[in-house]
């Protein structure tokens, strides 16, 4: 819970008073705040409602500081939602994305629980949407789909429950060898065509087990 900082009775120290708020020129939704006479920090128009500042205030160290800090949360969390409604992101891409704007892990925490919350940052729905296009449109092996949704910055655990409940390995198998048949009327060097069937469905991330099943298949001689 945020405190406002009209309630920091253990803080008497003071900072100063306020002196001026004023609406800024270029940025008409931000309020300039001066204290003592001189610009001390710029607020939203979020803050200011959670910080209803006034003129005459007394604030001490501690309240400016908070008032701060909220500051950069709203700041982030705006960067958050603009980044997350382009597309689903997991919780690393969002936090590494914040501190590309040079947020620090206090904030990008806060920011990432807020998101959480709301569930617009889910790394298992996340994760599901992605196995389902690399299945459907990648059309990709489990061991691919496994290095991409690791370099997402998804855990090894999420990754194997939704491998489990979303990949079929019948229809892994039955994608490979439909992948490997159209590769193989590519491939004009009948004696390396086995070896290249093989390499090519070990990168696209088929496992050895079904790799292997397509290769003797197709190469039963």
């Amino acid at each position: 819970m945020v405190t406002h900082p009209n309630s920091f009775d253990n803080f008497p120290e003071s900072a100063g008073s306020v002196t001026k708020i004023s609406f800024q020129k270029q940025k008409t939704d931000r309020r300039s705040v001066f204290i003592d006479g001189k610009y001390a920090f710029s607020v939203s128009e979020q803050t200011f409602q959670l910080f209803p500042l006034h003129v005459d205030q007394l604030l001490t160290e501690k309240q400016i500081s908070v008032i701060k800090n909220h500051e950069k949360f709203e700041k982030a969390r705006e960067f958050a939602l603009r980044y997350l409604a382009i597309r689903m992101r997991s919780e690393y891409e969002l936090a590494n994305y914040l501190r590309k704007k040079e947020f620090d892990s206090q904030v990008i925490m806060r920011v990432t629980h807020y998101c959480q919350e709301r569930g617009y940052l889910d790394d298992t729905k996340y994760a599901e949407m992605l196995t389902r296009d690399m299945v459907n449109i990648n059309r990709y092996g489990t061991k691919k789909m496994y290095t991409v949704l690791r370099k997402r910055g998804i855990s090894s655990e999420t990754i194997a429950l939704v491998l489990h409940e979303q990949v079929d390995q019948t229809e892994q198998l039955e994608m490979a060898q439909e992948l490997a048949q159209k590769k193989l009327k590519t491939i004009k060097n009948e004696s390396k065509a086995k070896e290249k069937i093989f390499r090519y469905l070990n990168q696209r991330g088929f496992n050895y087990s079904i790799v292997g099943e397509v290769v003797n298949r197709l190469f039963k001689y």
